[in-house]
C-alpha cells in the first residue's frame, strides 16, 4: 500500500450494516432483517487483518471486518523510525493503567494501535518467534495440544517472505519463509549498536547469534530481524494482508471508524449462538447491526477483547451483575491472567552525537533523512529503534557479574519455559528512549539507551470494565512486581547488572563521551556513571521504578485452555459456553512468551483461519452428504 492512495474502506456503517432500534433476538430474525455475512471479524488489528485476508480468499464466502480506528495510510505508520509520533493520537487507544503500588504508585501509559494493522502498525517492528519451548509449554503444561513449536512452525513460515540483506551475517534460509505475504529481513543498524552494544554483550559472556528465529532457540545477542520491507517501509499486518488487491475483493468489506459495542446471541436453542454484532459510529448514536451465518471472530487484542466479551454477557458473573449486564456465560477467566513484559528505568549512556539518531527528533534536521527515505527507501529512517537485543537467563552461571554482586536473598529463580529459555532481554537503541520517546535528548547531545525486560513475569493482572458503556475505557491493572516471591524484580536486578557491564564495556567505549563519576541515583547518567562493583541491590531497587515502562506485550486475558475452569477458549479458539464465537489475538496465549509477540499473533491468526476454513469445509461436506442421503429416501 502506497502513501496517501485511495482504498475501498467504509466509514459509514449504513454501507455494511443495518440501522435498527431493536437488536435481533434469533438467527432467523438476524439473517432476514440485517446485512448478513458468513464471517464477521471484530477488530482490524494484527490478527484481524490476517483473518480477513485469508478467509476472503475463498470467493464463496463473504467477510466483514470492522475496525474502531481508521486507515493505516499515514506516513508515521510507514516510515519505520517515526512510529512514536502516533502515540497519544487518534491512531492510539491511549490506555492508562491503574496506579501500580510497587512502581512508585505510577499509572503506566499503554499505547495500543487504533488503526488497520493494530499494534503492528505502530510498534517497533521486531520480528521474533520467541523460544520454541514457549509453544511446547502451551502444549505440554497447559494441555493445548496442536500448539507446540513444531506445529506452529509451518504458520511462521507460511506468513513470512524473508529477503536477505547484503553485508549482514548470513542466516540459514531453510529456517526462513520465502513465499508469505509478510515481508521480513534486516534493516538499518547503527554502528554504535551493531558493533558497540553487540560487542559489549559478547564481552560479558553473551554469544552472538545471527538468527534467533530457529528451532535452536533465542539465546544470544543479535542484530534483530524486522518486518521492514526491501523498500524501507513497515510491513504491518495491514500492508501485508490487506493490499489494495485484497481490499477490492467483492466478498470482503472493511468498515473503519465504527465501534462494535457488543455481540448478539440467539438464545432460543439449547446453547447460545453468536449471530450478530451491534455497532455505533458515536456514543449514543444510531445503532447498526450486521449478522454472521458461520462465525464471529473477536480480534480486539488483550484489552478490547475481554471488554467486548464482558459487554456481550460473557465473563465473571459478579462483574456482569454489578453493571447490569445479563450473563450469557459465567466465564471466570475473561479478563484474568494478564501478563505483560515490564522494563526498568532505561540506562542512558552519553554518546558522541555523531553515532546516534537523536538528531532525527528535530523536524528540520530530519528533512534530509526523510527525503532520502521517500526517494530511495533507505537511510536511518528505516531503523526500527530496537535494532539489537540480547536474550539470556538470569541464573546463567556464565554471567558471573550477576551472582558476584547480588545479595543471596535477591538472587532470582529461573521460570523460563524450559531450562535453556531466556527470562531476560536487553535492548540497545541509538536514541534517547525516555517516556516512550516523548522526552528527547538535549539539543546537540547523543544518547545510547539500554534497558532490561523481564520476559517471564510471575505477576498476574486483570482487565475489567467500569460500566456497561462500551465507550468507557477498560480498567487495566497489570499488578507489576506483585508476585509473592518478588522474583520479577530479582530477575530485573540481574538484568540491570548485566546492562551496566555492557554499558561500561570496552566495545562501547569508543562511541561514548566521558562523564564525571557519581554514585547518586538521581544523577541523569546513573548507574552508567557509577562504579559497577559498588552499586548495591538497594540502590537498584530504588532506581528501577523511576521511569519504568511497559514493552507493550499484554497477553492471556482470554486464554486458551482445556475447559472453562482454566480458559476462555478451547483448542480451536472457540469461546466456551456458546456457539459461533471465536477469539483470535494475543489474549488467547495460555502463558507469556519470552520475547516480541507480533510474529506469534500472525502465526496464531494463520492457524485460526485454517481451522475456520477446515471447519466450514467439513460442515459443507456433511450438509452435502445429508442432502444426498435425504434424496435417496425420497
Amino acid at each position: 500500500m502506497g502513501l496517501f492512495t485511495a482504498s475501498p474502506l467504509l466509514s459509514n456503517p449504513a454501507s455494511f450494516a443495518t440501522a435498527s432500534e431493536v437488536a435481533p433476538i434469533s438467527a432467523q430474525q438476524a439473517f432476514s432483517g440485517t446485512k448478513t455475512y458468513d464471517y464477521i471479524v471484530i477488530g482490524g488489528g494484527t490478527a484481524g487483518c490476517v483473518l480477513a485476508s485469508r478467509l476472503s480468499e475463498n470467493p464463496k464466502v463473504s467477510v466483514l471486518v470492522v475496525e474502531a480506528g481508521g486507515t493505516n495510510n499515514v506516513l508515521e505508520a510507514q516510515a519505520p523510525l517515526t512510529f512514536g509520533k502516533l502515540f497519544k493520537t487518534d491512531k492510539d487507544w491511549n490506555y492508562e493503567t491503574t496506579p501500580q503500588r510497587n512502581v512508585d504508585s505510577r499509572k503506566q501509559f499503554w499505547p495500543r494501535g487504533k488503526l488497520l494493522g493494530g499494534c503492528s502498525s505502530i510498534n517497533a517492528m521486531m520480528y521474533h518467534h520467541c523460544s520454541p519451548s514457549d509453544y511446547d509449554e502451551w502444549a505440554k503444561v497447559y494441555g493445548c495440544e496442536g500448539w507446540s513449536y513444531k506445529e506452529m512452525q509451518k504458520y511462521f513460515k507460511k506468513a513470512e517472505q524473508f529477503t536477505p540483506r547484503k553485508g549482514r551475517v548470513p542466516v540459514d534460509l531453510k529456517n526462513r519463509g520465502s513465499n508469505g505475504m509478510w515481508k521480513t529481513g534486516h534493516s538499518y543498524i547503527s554502528e554504535i549498536g551493531g558493533k558497540g552494544f553487540v560487542g559489549g554483550c559478547q564481552e560479558v559472556g553473551i554469544p552472538f547469534t545471527p538468527d534467533v528465529n530457529t528451532p535452536a532457540g533465542t539465546e544470544g545477542v543479535t542484530h534483530f530481524m524486522t518486518f521492514i520491507d526491501p523498500n524501507g517501509r513497515r510491513s504491518s499486518a495491514a500492508t501485508a494482508y490487506l493490499t489494495p488487491e485484497v481490499q477490492k475483493r467483492p466478498n470482503l468489506k472493511i468498515g473503519v471508524e465504527v465501534m462494535v459495542t457488543r455481540v448478539i446471541f440467539d438464545r432460543t436453542g439449547s446453547k447460545p449462538r453468536a449471530i450478530a454484532i451491534e455497532l455505533e459510529k458515536e456514543k449514543g448514536g444510531q445503532r447498526f447491526y450486521a449478522s454472521a451465518k458461520t462465525q464471529i471472530i473477536v480480534s480486539g487484542g488483550s484489552v478490547n477483547t475481554p471488554q467486548t466479551l464482558m459487554l456481550s454477557g460473557i465473563g465473571p458473573k459478579a462483574t456482569l451483575s454489578k453493571y447490569g449486564i445479563e450473563t450469557i456465560v459465567d466465564s471466570p477467566n475473561v479478563g484474568e491472567n494478564l501478563k505483560d513484559h515490564f522494563c526498568t528505568t532505561t540506562i542512558l549512556c552519553k554518546a558522541k552525537p555523531s553515532h546516534t539518531l537523536d538528531y532525527l527528533t528535530s523536524d528540520l534536521k530530519a528533512m534530509p533523512a526523510l527525503a532520502r527515505w521517500m526517494v530511495t527507501g533507505g537511510g536511518p529512517l528505516t531503523n526500527n529503534i530496537g535494532e539489537c537485543a540480547a536474550f539470556f537467563r538470569s541464573t546463567d552461571t556464565r554471567l558471573p557479574v550477576v551472582h558476584k554482586l547480588t545479595k543471596e536473598e535477591n538472587k532470582p529463580k529461573h521460570y523460563g519455559s524450559d531450562e535453556r529459555a531466556p527470562d531476560i532481554e536487553l535492548i540497545g537503541t541509538p536514541i534517547a528512549y525516555i517516556d516512550h520517546g516523548a522526552t528527547t535528548a538535549k539539543p546537540g547531545e547523543g544518547i545510547f539507551s539500554i534497558v532490561p525486560i523481564g520476559l517471564r513475569p510471575k505477576s498476574t493482572g486483570q482487565v475489567t470494565i467500569s460500566s456497561a458503556d462500551p465507550w468507557d475505557k477498560a480498567v487495566i491493572d497489570p499488578r507489576y512486581w506483585t508476585d509473592p516471591e518478588d522474583n520479577d524484580r530479582k530477575v530485573l536486578i540481574a538484568g540491570l547488572r548485566v546492562c551496566i557491564k555492557v554499558a561500561q564495556s570496552e566495545a562501547l567505549k569508543p562511541y561514548l563521551e566521558d562523564v564525571p563519576k557519581s554514585n547518586d541515583i538521581n544523577n541523569e547518567w546513573w548507574p552508567w556513571c557509577a562504579d559497577a562493583d559498588k552499586i548495591t541491590d538497594d540502590q537498584l531497587i530504588a532506581w528501577m521504578p523511576k521511569k519504568s515502562f511497559t514493552l507493550y506485550h499484554p497477553v492471556a486475558t482470554a486464554r486458551m485452555g482445556t475447559s472453562i475452569e482454566n480458559g476462555v477458549v478451547d483448542l480451536d479458539l472457540n469461546v466456551y459456553g456458546v456457539d459461533g464465537l471465536t477469539v483470535c489475538d494475543a489474549s488467547i496465549f495460555p502463558e507469556q512468551i519470552s520475547g516480541h509477540p507480533t510474529a506469534c499473533v500472525i502465526a496464531v491468526a494463520e492457524k485460526c483461519s485454517e481451522i475456520l476454513a477446515n471447519k466450514a469445509s467439513s460442515s459443507s461436506s456433511s450438509s452435502s452428504d445429508a442432502n444426498v442421503s435425504n434424496q435417496a429416501h425420497l
